[in-house]
Parts: C-alpha cells; structure tokens; sequence
C-alpha cells in the first residue's frame, strides 16, 4: 500500500469517527438540561366542558403531588447512609418508593402559555428488592427452586409494597396504574417531574408510576451506554410488571413509553406474553395491559416487525397507539448510528409497504398518529410536550376515547387506522402535503 493510499484510509477513518462523534453529539442535545416548567396546558383542558379535576381526595389537593418511583438506579445516599437520589448507574436490586413534587402556582385553566416551575421536593425509599440473579438450585425433575431465605425476603419486600400501592389506591376512585417509561439521557429527577406533571394533567386520578432505569449516564458514549444499561433493566421490568398484574386491587394497567424506553418496554411485556402464553394463559387478561403508548419509539422498524408484530402482541394488550414525527432529528440521529432504514418513531403512511399496511388493517386496536407541527425543538424529539399532542394522549388515557370519539374529533384519517395530528402553527398549505 502506497502513502497516498494509507492517507484516503487514516481520512476515511478519521471521517467516519468525527460522524460517529457528532452523531452521538447530535443525541446528547435531546436531553440538555434547564429550569423544569410544566408543559403548556393541552387544548383539551382549554375550554369548560372538560374539568381538569373531579372530586379529590384531599391528599390529592394542593400544589404538591406524590408520585410513586420503581427503580434499579443505584442509590445516592448522605453521610448516613440514606438515600437521598438516584445516579445513573446500575443497581442489582430494585427499589420501590415516593417522591414528593412541588408546582409553584396553581396553574391557569384558560392560559396556554402559562408554564409554573415545578421541583422535587424530597424522596423517600420505600420497599428494597432482593438483588438478582436470585440463587437457585435445580431438583431431580428440572425444575428451579429459588434458595428458601431469598423466597422469604421477596415475600416480606411484596407485602410492604402491595401496602404501599394499596394505601394509594385507596385515595382515588380509578383504581388504575399508570406507568411512565423514559428514554436516555435522563436523570432520575427528570423522569418524576414529567411523570408528576403528566399526572396533574391526567386529573390526579389513578396512581402513577414512574419506572426509572439507568440512564443518564456522562461522557461521549452515553448513548450506547444507556442503551445498554435499557437491555440491563428488562429482568427486573418484568418482575415488577408481574407483581403489578398480579395486585387483585388494580384494575388496568396503562403504559407511556418514549423513546428507547419503548424497546425497554416491548421487550419486558414480549417476554411476558410468551410466558403467559405458554402457561395458558389469556395475555390481556392476565397482564391487565389496558393502553399501550408508544411516543418517538427508538426502534429499528424491522426488528420491531420481526419481534412485536411477529410474536403477535398487539391482540395481547386492549389498545396499542403509536405516535411519529418524520422531522425527529433525534431518531434522525439514531438511524445515523444504526445504519437503520427506518426508525418506528419517524414513520408515515409513505413509509409502509402494502404488506405493513396490510398489518394495520387488521388490528383493529392498534392506531398509527403521525405529528405534524413544530413542536419538538432543535432535534425534534419532545413534540409529545405540543398542547395537541398531549392533548391526544390524555384523551386516549383518561377518557379511552377512539379517533373520532368524544374530543378526539381534530384527527385527519390517512389510511385505515393511520392519522395526522397538526397543531395551530401549520398553514394550510403545510396540512395539505402529502406525507
């Protein structure tokens, strides 16, 4: 090999790095961190028709809310020893516990652009998990037998927090389980300050769960090590989703996932069906998985035809909905990365191919909602926070409203189950282009 031609190599090299770097450069931008203010009141809420709050229990009244955590973050503790907050790095054993969030004004019904700040106030752990893998041992027959003293402990750590959940479901007539997912580059308090104002916006009803994996991690390579640290979490997902479903005290499970949080969950509840399944089992009856949403899914779309769409979990859950933006640069970015035709979270009517559309047709529970507008920032990757978006989803949650339904009336049917959300900003020459 001649210099000239170890050169165009060193470049190429040295080119495909610095794209790799900014890349993950362009990633980290999603998740830069400032002053939390509540999103901006969803058009739902903008009229009187619709109340924001029912009658509430006086717990559930006031500027400071409560949110419940389960995490596998591991914990920061004082020079005591309490723990005081969660990093990003990764525990062995989950944990259950609350966190207390303060919004600094009562919040305007009629203003849109009125946006309170809003903080966390304190935590408090509640139940610890014993650490996994649990140790086992295995009989003449082949089967498991987890070791008598972790089965105790597991016991002792179920009860605290079936009391804990218990005690919350009790303030509130709806005795469902929301559960909120995060994506990368998010810290602990991040994820409970959007699960408390989601809640807020939900009318304080139900019980809401943030699950807060380790994310949030430093450096260049954050992202493949969150990404990592997403797959670390599925075990332990599971288990807390199997305890869940098996509370005869709730109800119905509704699920919000963003991001990469989205094969973090798919994964979890994949896993579960097939073992519900196997046991012969009715999935949607035994999971209790009411709403399945899926916002800005970080998802190669061929891998999630081969493992959801493949292993058939649709029928498994009530209602799946799946909300995409085109102009998502963060999953833009993530196609970059993987060298990926498509990302689920980018996908419009034009993407699918006959046979996916096919697909569409027929799950009938499923809905496919395609964002146009501007929300979403420099790298488009939070439009979910666009008052019509929101909006959507807390139709799709509090009030299980179909496109067309009730409120739901603003959606532009594409094709089949396949529709357009726009806000206020677009022209309406900008609705008009095909998509």
């Amino acid at each position: 090999m001649d210099t000239r031609e170890m050169n165009m190599k060193a470049s190429s090299s040295e080119s495909g790095l610095f794209r790799f770097h900014l890349v993950l450069l362009m990633l980290a931008v999603l998740s830069g961190c400032a002053p939390r203010t509540m999103i901006q009141t969803p058009t739902l809420y903008l009229d009187d028709s619709t109340p924001l709050f029912g009658l509430l229990a006086p717990e559930l009244s006031g500027n400071r809310l409560q949110v419940l955590y389960a995490t596998d973050r591991l914990p920061v503790t004082d020079e005591s020893g309490k723990t005081i907050g969660y990093g990003s790095e990764r525990s062995t054993s989950g944990a259950l516990g609350i966190a207390e969030v303060e919004i600094d004004n009562e919040h305007p019904r009629q203003d849109l652009d009125f946006r309170p700040p809003i903080k966390m106030v304190s935590t408090e752990e509640l139940v610890r998990f014993p650490a996994t893998p649990y140790l086992y041992t295995v009989d003449e027959q082949g089967r498991i037998n987890v070791d008598p003293d972790i089965v105790a402990e597991l016991e002792q750590a179920a009860a605290q927090a079936r009391r804990v959940i218990t005690e919350r479901l009790a303030l509130t007539p709806r005795k469902d389980v929301y559960l909120d997912m995060h994506g990368v580059a998010t810290t602990f308090e991040q994820t409970v300050l959007s699960m408390a104002e989601f809640w807020h916006f939900l009318g304080r009803e139900g019980v809401p769960i943030v699950y807060t994996w380790p994310a949030g991690s430093k450096g260049l390579l954050f992202y493949t090590v969150d990404r990592e640290s997403g797959e670390f979490t599925v075990l332990h997902l599971k288990q807390f989703l199997r305890f869940l479903a098996g509370m005869p005290e709730i109800e119905r499970i509704h699920i919000t996932a963003h991001s990469r949080g989205n094969d973090v969950v798919l994964t979890a509840l994949r896993e579960l069906i097939i073992e519900a399944r196997a046991g012969g089992l009715d999935p949607r009856e035994h999971l209790k998985i009411a709403n399945l949403v899926l916002i800005a899914a970080d998802m190669d779309m061929q891998v999630e035809m081969q493992r959801v769409v493949g292993e058939a979990m649709g029928p498994a859950v009530d209602r799946v909905t799946i909300y995409t933006n085109s102009e998502d640069k963060a999953l833009a970015a993530a196609m970059s990365l993987f060298s990926s035709q498509h990302r689920l979270g980018t996908l419009t009517a034009s993407d699918l191919t006959e046979r996916q559309r096919e697909f569409l047709r027929r799950m009938a529970n499923l809905d496919l909602i395609v964002y146009k507008g501007s929300g979403g920032g420099l790298l488009g990757h939070s439009y979910y926070d666009d008052p019509a978006v929101s909006s959507d989803v807390l139709m799709v949650l509090r009030y299980g409203w179909r496109p067309g339904e009730g409120k739901r009336q603003g959606l532009e049917q594409v094709d089949g189950n396949i529709w357009r959300i726009t806000d206020n900003s677009q022209t309406e020459e900008e609705k008009s282009q095909p998509f």
